[in-house]
């Protein structure tokens, strides 16, 4: 097996996990470049989409 280095131990993560108010997350969509917005409208569209199409069964 291959031992791990001590650097990779102590590296700090790259993603974090915050909590964002209603009205911070309002102004971070409002200043959101239109092409992140328009990605953002089409994941939506779509996962809508497989959420109508979805069938749920319940025993």
């Amino acid at each position: 097996m291959k031992k791990e280095s001590k650097d990779n131990l102590n590296e700090v993560p790259k993603t974090y996990v915050t909590k964002l108010s209603d009205n911070e997350r309002l102004l971070k969509d409002i200043f959101r470049p239109d092409i992140d917005k328009l990605k953002l409208f089409t994941k939506m569209l779509c996962t809508n989409s497989l959420l109508n199409k979805a069938v749920i069964i319940h025993k």
